[in-house]
């Protein structure tokens, strides 16, 4: 059976990406935020899947609205949370109360954003949602990413009691990245196809600046040194405009 994106997969998915280091990139953004000002305050997570990252950032008392478009990866996240209030939306289109210090987005969150224009549509929403001054944190494949490591690649194994088998593929003349995520456990058999679009690092300065925030910075993990185009995955920070803002510093 082919299900639709993040809806079967929703109740394995924690299984599968038992691996994927939350909590090193939880706390490098945290890190990386407040060395460009951050220091506490609302947190505003777009595309928290299962609350992974959510739960992380609930851990050090921070007030989080978390978003995703899936309802069925929110359904696992409302069983491991406490606090953190989720909503149900397309973060191209999310309009919330109020405004927050921090806006963040773990693992390949912005990757899935497919279509031109949907990136800056994005930025625009969540410059909109920061203080002045307000840093917006996500991780992002590049071209490097998704072409090197995923062409032609099959992941095989087991996690727990489900047998997953995820096939990928890259299509250099749409420049989309294609995983055929086939995955049985005691549910039964489903498959998904996820899709993903690169973004590399001189586009995400150019993206963000013509959007508005007033300093970009797309980095190494765990470093934090400047990104450049080899790097197969980046981290961006962009810092909202503060009141009365001077000239921003000499971007990294």
């Amino acid at each position: 059976m082919r299900a639709p994106p993040f809806t079967s997969l929703a109740a394995v998915y924690d299984e599968i990406m038992q691996d994927v280091p939350y909590a090193a990139w939880v706390d490098f953004a945290l890190s990386e935020a407040a060395r460009r000002g951050w220091s506490g305050g609302r947190v505003l997570e777009l595309g928290c899947g299962t609350g992974n990252a959510t739960r992380l950032l609930e851990a050090r008392g921070l007030e989080v609205v978390a978003v995703d478009a899936s309802p069925e990866m929110l359904a696992v996240a409302r069983r491991k949370l406490t606090h953190a209030a989720l909503v149900t939306g397309d973060m191209r289109e999310v309009d919330l109360p109020g405004r927050f210090a921090l806006a963040i987005g773990v693992f390949d969150v912005v990757n899935n954003l497919l279509a031109d224009g949907d990136m800056a549509r994005v930025a625009s929403h969540v410059l909109g949602h920061l203080h002045p001054g307000g840093v917006w944190a996500f991780d992002a494949n590049t071209s490097v990413g998704l072409e090197a490591l995923w062409e032609g690649e099959v992941v095989e194994g087991w996690a727990g009691e489900v047998h997953y088998r995820w096939r990928h593929a890259w299509d250099p003349v749409a420049r989309l990245a294609t995983v055929d995520a086939w995955c049985e456990g005691p549910a039964g058999a489903f498959r998904e196809e996820h899709r993903e679009r690169p973004y590399d690092p001189d586009e995400l300065r150019a993206l963000l600046t013509e959007v508005g925030f007033a300093r970009v910075d797309v980095v190494r993990f765990p470093s934090g040194a400047a990104a450049d185009a080899d790097d197969p995955r980046v981290w961006v920070f962009a810092t909202a405009p503060a009141l009365a803002d001077g000239p921003p510093d000499d971007p990294v």
